[in-house]
């Protein structure tokens, strides 16, 4: 017995205190060493990952720079836009001004030339214009009136006549064209208006009259007796007469000078005066309109 337990604590003997201590040291130093060396690379990888995040901000902050540029530009883009378009407005206001400028002056001068024609008008207040009587040498015109005046009824003496004469360019013959040219108007000036006007009205009762039994050449033809008018009003009563025609309007005429417009008769036809141009839109243009729809 005294041999076995002899043994025993021999054989528990042979690994001693400070040999187990220096494996639970060495132990704890690789355990400490392997934590370190995870710390170090934890440590690297942050340190990485700040680099990384540096650059990240620092390109960050250049593009923030530019941006900050970049709005710099617009604003000031913006600005001297704004400066053009204040320009242009400024512009615009004084073209409007100037428009509005020149319209009132175009009214102005369609109104003088208005008033002007009127006067001339007024100047043609005993003259009556005749067409459509063979024209000839040596013709005694002051007489061929007087015996149309009584064709119509109107007895007419040769002191009552002012003037008679052909107006307007002489019309030449052509070989090519067998026919006769065409004779030039007479005009007719009476030394009292209502002589005039009681001319116009047996014109007008006896449409259609001709130069037969008047001594005139043969072949007789129809004659024309009308007011005489200005250039202006000539041209502006064919044009309203043309309108007239193509847009169905009854009655166009002119009395003591003034053109006058009507589309039929009844009350809710009134007659409409025509001065100018103008006056040819605002009476024709709605039926104009009308007609082109």
């Amino acid at each position: 017995m005294e041999g076995v337990n002899t043994r025993r604590i021999r054989g528990a003997a042979a690994v001693s205190p400070p040999e187990l201590l220096d494996d639970s040291v060495l132990h704890n130093e690789t355990i400490v060493s392997t934590d370190l060396q995870m710390l170090m690379a934890e440590v690297r990888q942050f340190r990485e990952e700040l680099r990384a995040t540096r650059l990240q901000m620092e390109m960050l902050n250049g593009t923030m720079v530019g941006l900050v540029l970049r709005i710099d530009e617009f604003d000031q883009t913006i600005d001297k836009l704004q400066v053009r378009v204040g320009g242009l407005e400024s512009r615009l206001a004084d073209r409007n001004a100037f428009a509005s400028r020149d319209d009132s002056l175009v009214h102005i001068v369609e109104q003088l030339k208005g008033d002007i024609n009127d006067r001339d008008q007024e100047m043609l207040c005993n003259d009556i214009e005749v067409s459509c009587i063979p024209e000839e040498k040596g013709e005694n015109l002051v007489h061929i009136i007087t015996v149309l005046g009584m064709k119509l009824g109107v007895k007419l003496s040769e002191q009552e006549l002012v003037s008679a004469s052909r107006v307007g360019r002489i019309h030449e013959s052509s070989e090519s064209v067998p026919t006769p040219p065409r004779p030039r108007h007479i005009v007719v000036r009476f030394c009292r208006r209502a002589l005039k006007d009681q001319l116009l009205t047996a014109a007008r009762v006896r449409r259609g009259i001709t130069t037969e039994d008047s001594g005139l050449p043969a072949p007789h033809r129809r004659f024309y007796v009308n007011e005489r008018l200005t250039k202006v009003n000539r041209q502006l009563f064919g044009r309203a007469r043309d309108l007239g025609t193509r847009l169905g309007w009854r009655f166009i005429w002119t009395r003591d000078g003034r053109i006058y417009a009507r589309r039929h008769q009844g009350v809710d036809s009134p007659r409409l005066r025509i001065r100018t141009e103008g006056d040819l839109r605002r009476v024709f243009w709605p039926d104009a309109v009308s007609a082109s729809l």
